[in-house]
């Protein structure tokens, strides 16, 4: 595994979706070290002098692909003090720090899957996502979660693979649809069951019944600290091991 390493990096792009969420692209100063998809890393955009001390900092999943060392992609959501301040000075141009790579969140890609994501949660899967093949043996069915349907993040990348990828299903939630268009056009075979209101597993487990693929799915979870308590009591409810239930406390 890569040791971790601090790198400058200058933020070529910001993508506001609305709501306080945001994607941003870094790109890095010097070569990023080997990670893996799921992994995480400490963004500051405080001033940093690397004979010093590391300064205040956060956490963000990489949302961009290992294969792609040359940009570095994170979502947040403006919730705090800190995600305030970045909201508030990041810009294109502007000089960030990062530092990488951190965690154990990785897919196992020779078992059966179930991804579910609240909100921003979604960047500790895309790269996984992006990387499913369609001659793929294990099932992936991911559980995406959002305030509103524009709030859903990696839309397209999500929609490519589900027509590429038989063995990868989607359902989406949203918890106020407020007269928006749910994303994915309903002559789209390949659209993903839409439902109202939070993360609900019972819609999920009824759907997936016919092909029995949560009996042997390893559960992954990532959101908001709230939601990981909720679903995972949830999943040891239904008799689901722990060691088959695993969290991603992003934040």
């Amino acid at each position: 595994m890569s040791m971790p390493r601090k790198i400058c990096c200058t933020v070529e792009t910001i993508t506001d979706h609305g709501g306080g969420v945001y994607t941003v692209d870094l790109v890095p100063a010097t070569a990023v070290p080997s990670f893996r998809a799921g992994q995480f890393l400490h963004l500051t955009v405080d001033d940093y002098d690397p004979a010093g001390f590391w300064p205040e900092s956060r956490v963000f999943s990489i949302a961009s692909s290992p294969a792609n060392r040359g940009r570095i992609r994170i979502c947040y959501s403006v919730k705090g003090r800190y995600t305030r301040k970045m909201a508030a000075i990041l810009k294109a141009g502007s000089e960030v720090w990062i530092k990488l790579p951190y965690g154990e969140f990785v897919i196992d890609d020779s078992s059966d899957a179930t991804l579910i994501a609240g909100g921003t949660g979604i960047s500790a899967f895309t790269a996984f996502l992006e990387a499913l093949a369609p001659g793929m043996r294990a099932r992936v069915l991911l559980v995406y979660g959002v305030r509103a349907p524009a709030l859903l993040l990696f839309r397209d990348t999500i929609l490519k693979q589900l027509a590429a990828v038989p063995n990868f299903r989607a359902v989406f939630y949203y918890e106020s649809a407020d007269g928006e268009v749910v994303p994915g056009a309903a002559d789209q075979p390949t659209s993903p069951p839409c439902f109202t209101g939070r993360i609900a597993l019972d819609p999920v487990f009824r759907l997936s019944a016919s092909d029995d693929r949560l009996k042997s799915s390893i559960f992954y979870l990532s959101g908001p600290p709230v939601m990981l308590r909720a679903l995972s009591a949830d999943l040891k409810s239904r008799a689901v091991p722990p060691d088959r239930i695993r969290t991603d406390a992003w934040e």
